[in-house]
């Protein structure tokens, strides 16, 4: 099997990355993730862990609704990009200078060998990046063991990810949009076609969210409630580890 060179990619899109997903999701993406921030935070988690935090959205909005809350946790946004990750601290910067409450630490490292003890964090988080862990990826497996050794037993695991619509008419739309119009356009703003044109193969050929349900509940986690949005081209996951 073999893998994209996803660092590569996100080194050279970094700086237009947010940019294009607005365009990508219609501008829907900010509200799917303060969902999913939401659902993450229900259970009260003193530890979090933001994976594949990318330039950091998920993990910023955690921080802001966690302070809105007064509720402290440590949260901790890991990646595999410098590039992203200095893009993630730069918003956090903004963020503090605003004088609004947004502490994350942000660590760059392999998903495959996460430096983070057994059960170390109450919760997990991971927006729009689990494809890039298991969609053909030869470490597909390893990434998921890792997830749940991370993990404490009970703890919960958040995905929010593009999904295989159900509706024929709406796929056959997405479909269209994801191979004709995705990829030019990235390409054209970010200046590397093969890294959206990767990108929308991915979206367009992932699972479906019964498909990424059994996936999850085979690597050891249960499915508690699932969501679906954006007309069934995106899913909400909520999971627990066993």
């Amino acid at each position: 099997m073999k893998d994209f060179p996803l660092q590569s990619f996100y080194s050279d899109i970094y700086r237009s990355y947010d940019r294009v997903n607005r365009i990508f999701t219609f501008g829907r993406d900010k509200s799917w993730r303060k969902k999913a921030a939401g659902e993450l935070l229900k259970p009260a988690p003193d530890r979090v862990l933001d994976l594949c935090t990318g330039t950091g959205d998920f993990a910023l909005e955690l921080a802001l609704q966690s302070s809105r809350n007064s509720k402290t946790i440590e949260l901790t946004g890991f990646d595999f990009s410098k590039d992203m990750l200095k893009e993630a601290e730069r918003k956090q910067s903004n963020l503090l200078k605003n004088n609004q409450q947004a502490f994350v630490r942000f660590v760059e490292g392999d998903a495959g060998h996460m430096p983070f003890e057994d059960k170390h964090f109450d919760s997990m988080g991971i927006t729009f990046g689990l494809r890039n862990l298991v969609y053909e990826n030869s470490n597909a497996l390893k990434h998921l063991s890792e997830m749940k050794r991370v993990l404490r037993p009970g703890g919960q695991l958040v995905v929010l990810e593009s999904c295989k619509p159900k509706s024929p008419f709406w796929r056959v739309f997405n479909n269209f949009y994801l191979r004709f119009i995705l990829p030019y356009l990235g390409g054209l703003i970010s200046g590397n076609l093969k890294a959206y044109q990767y990108l929308a193969s991915s979206s367009k050929n992932y699972y479906t969210m019964e498909e990424m349900g059994k996936i999850l509940e085979k690597a050891g986690f249960t499915m508690i409630r699932r969501r679906s949005l954006f007309l069934g081209s995106v899913m909400l996951l909520v999971l627990e580890k066993r």
